[in-house]
């Protein structure tokens, strides 16, 4: 049989400080068994020229070494911006209160009591990596938030209308990435793209964006130009690249008579038909400068009537599900 393909899954890099050179090429030989990737240095004064270069994932370090002992290193590396994330462990054979006390005041990690046990050091490695990692996603996903308010505020200043809509529209597609079972980080990824989906609308002079009647030809024209305008400006930030999707093909119709590729049925991202369904529906259900509201059943059959011609028919069977569903549990305001 074929072995199914796999993924590499890069090693995880790791900095070993040990004076004793048995000790240290021991820990070194372990963890390469295990498939991590250990650069060595005998003391702190070492370690540091090793860190101006090579960033690891864990530093394991002795405490009582000739020249630059443990300690110093540990305070050396947290004046390091550069490095104040990395965990770091102490290997030590004192195992004295004052010791560990000393360490905890510093804010070390974690202590490794020689003789180390194989398992013990696997088990305290592991645990720590999987800490910094859990940190570092929660970090980003703050990045993220922040990136996506700013880009949202820019837009929200000049429409009335588009605080009330981003938030409505941002509910809605959630609901349905749930309805589909989407993993959570495409969930997170859809609340993006539903928060900036009309992001290109910053090009968009506010007379034409807030026009109370009917747009000219060339009103039109510029209009159309907003997912464009819109998939450019995020095409700069690397950790929003999966919204693209949303915000330039939200327009796209099932038939191919969208905007502003032509894009038609499964051509479009699940992610645009979504958005594209949800967009008209609260486009319609709510005030606008150039039209009333209009009762929900009433949008609901709109959208109904127009599955096959503008929308994903089988998205359309999804949304009024979840429309029903929610509404009766009254989410929809």
């Amino acid at each position: 049989m074929i072995p199914k393909p796999t993924i590499p899954v890069p090693s995880k890099k790791i900095l070993v400080v040990e004076d004793n050179d048995v000790i240290r090429e021991g820990l070194a030989q372990h963890l390469q068994i295990d498939n991590y990737l250990v650069v060595q240095a005998s003391n702190g004064n070492e370690a540091l020229r090793v860190l101006e270069k090579f960033k690891p994932d864990l530093i394991l370090s002795d405490i009582n070494m000739p020249g630059k002992d443990g300690i110093e290193l540990y305070a050396e590396v947290r004046k390091n911006p550069r490095l104040i994330t990395v965990p770091f462990l102490f290997l030590t054979a004192d195992n004295s209160p004052q010791s560990r006390r000393l360490g905890r005041e510093l804010g070390v990690e974690d202590y490794l009591t020689k003789p180390i046990n194989h398992q013990d050091l696997l088990s305290t490695i592991n645990a720590r990596l999987l800490r910094a990692a859990e940190v570092e996603v929660a970090h980003i996903g703050q990045a993220y938030l922040e990136t996506v308010a700013v880009l949202v505020n820019a837009i929200e200043g000049r429409d009335p209308y588009t605080r009330g809509h981003v938030d409505r529209v941002t509910r809605y597609a959630v609901w349905m990435a749930e309805e589909l079972r989407w993993p959570e980080e495409q969930i997170r990824m859809m609340e993006f793209g539903a928060r900036l989906h009309d992001i290109g609308k910053i090009i968009i002079p506010d007379q034409v964006l807030n026009k109370q009647g009917k747009l000219t030809q060339e009103e039109w024209a510029l209009m159309q130009q907003h997912p464009v305008a819109g998939e450019k400006i995020l095409s700069g930030i690397s950790h929003l690249q999966a919204v693209r999707p949303y915000v330039l093909y939200h327009h796209e119709h099932w038939d191919g008579t969208g905007y502003p590729e032509g894009l038609k049925q499964r051509e479009i991202p699940i992610e645009a038909r979504i958005l594209a369904i949800i967009d008209v529906y609260d486009a319609l259900s709510t005030e606008r400068p150039y039209h009333p509201a209009r009762p929900h059943d009433e949008v609901m059959q709109y959208i109904e009537l127009q599955a096959g011609k503008y929308f994903d028919p089988d998205l359309v069977v999804v949304f009024q599900g979840v429309m029903k569903k929610r509404c009766t549990q009254g989410e929809k305001k």
